[in-house]
């Protein structure tokens, strides 16, 4: 397994709200957080978020059942502290993040995602896995808009679901058999820049090292709106 990962505070906002965690070369978990909230507080929330599901997914797990129950638990006290803190700190009210959360375990991606970063299943196709817990995707569910339309809606960011914005979150952890190709995990600041067709354009046209500086140049020049960040996984 190798991965490549990158961040930026793309060409609009003045500070960078992501915040992400990857692994050292064997580890198995990797997060990702697009903070919301303003000046300091969605940096806050994001980072507080992320170093919380590390801390609480730190250990060794000896079932899957296991694994599954503990990142529930650890989205649930992550939300719990971003919480806490933003009723603690006046400077910080209001405050939340999405995050995206996957773990590598006995040949499955187990995963869960809070807001609307995603993650991605690529192999000859791209496929997003994880539901946008957003406006617009709440109106193309129920049949008001089409997908198309949802992607040049004017609030096509307002989110449904965040960390730390109510008092109890509780998540819903799915997985999928690894197989060769890749997993993408990314905030909305590449997903809203750059197509998925683009994206599978950069994964299968060039190399593995220029992914990260391929990716990051196509959300940039396409207008860099927002924080970009991103975490690829190459399973081989």
């Amino acid at each position: 397994m190798k991965f490549v990962h990158r961040t930026h505070k793309g060409n609009i906002r003045e500070i960078n709200e992501d915040f992400y965690y990857v692994p050292y070369e064997n580890g198995n978990l990797f997060i990702l957080a697009d903070g919301m909230g303003g000046h300091l507080a969605g940096e806050t929330a994001s980072r507080m978020a992320v170093e919380t599901v590390v801390e609480e997914l730190s250990g060794e797990f000896k079932t899957s059942d296991e694994l599954v129950t503990k990142i529930k638990e650890a989205v649930k006290i992550a939300n719990e502290v971003v919480y806490k803190k933003s009723l603690e700190d006046l400077n910080l009210r209001g405050m939340g993040t999405t995050i995206s959360i996957g773990y590598i375990y006995q040949g499955k991606f187990y995963y869960t995602n809070v807001g609307d970063s995603r993650i991605y299943k690529i192999a000859e196709e791209i496929e997003q896995v994880t539901k946008d817990d957003s406006f617009v995707n709440y109106l193309v569910e129920i049949g008001e808009i089409t997908e198309e339309e949802a992607k040049q809606h004017p609030k096509k960011n307002v989110i449904t679901r965040a960390i730390g914005t109510a008092e109890d979150l509780n998540a819903e952890v799915k997985n999928f058999d690894l197989a060769t190709g890749e997993i993408l995990m990314c905030s909305d600041g590449l997903s809203n820049m750059v197509s998925n067709e683009e994206i599978l354009e950069v994964l299968k046209n060039s190399e593995m090292k220029n992914w990260g500086d391929n990716l990051l140049s196509k959300a940039l020049d396409a207008g860099g709106m927002d924080n970009i960040t991103f975490i690829i996984i190459e399973i081989e």
